[in-house]
């Protein structure tokens, strides 16, 4: 809604990119900000955001890289309710010493078909999240 908002005054502007465009642009923006926020540092909601990942990134025990498809998918399934049917797996083809890939995969809803999604998600030494 404040994405809304704040676009108000541009809506005059043409733009090329589609409906589908805007939407995937936005729940990417939306789970970069939702993965990259400490659980507990949210006032409001005590069960937002991920633990620190700081510990399990750069290993690849299948404990470790368990827990953090979990954690993402958890936070999706409750925080982002336009991704459809959501699945988190470790991205084995991608080898990086200091980071773990996982690629999240579920569908949007647009106009009343489901289009599928395919985003990657890598957790960095330091705990970072990043989303593309």
């Amino acid at each position: 809604m404040l994405e809304r908002i704040a676009s108000w005054g541009a809506q005059e502007r043409r733009t090329n990119e589609t409906q589908v465009d805007v939407l995937v642009h936005s729940v990417m923006s939306h789970l970069s900000r939702l993965l990259n926020t400490r659980q507990g540092s949210v006032q409001i909601d005590p069960l937002f955001g991920v633990p620190d990942f700081t510990n399990l990134a750069g290993t690849t025990a299948m404990g470790s890289t368990r827990e953090i498809e979990e954690e993402i998918r958890r936070m999706v399934l409750r925080y982002e309710p336009r991704i459809k049917s959501p699945r988190v797996t470790l991205n084995r083809e991608k080898t990086d010493v200091l980071a773990i890939r996982f690629a999240l995969e579920g569908a949007l809803e647009v106009d009343d078909r489901e289009i599928p999604l395919r985003i990657s998600t890598t957790v960095g030494a330091n705990g970072r999240v990043s989303v593309d």
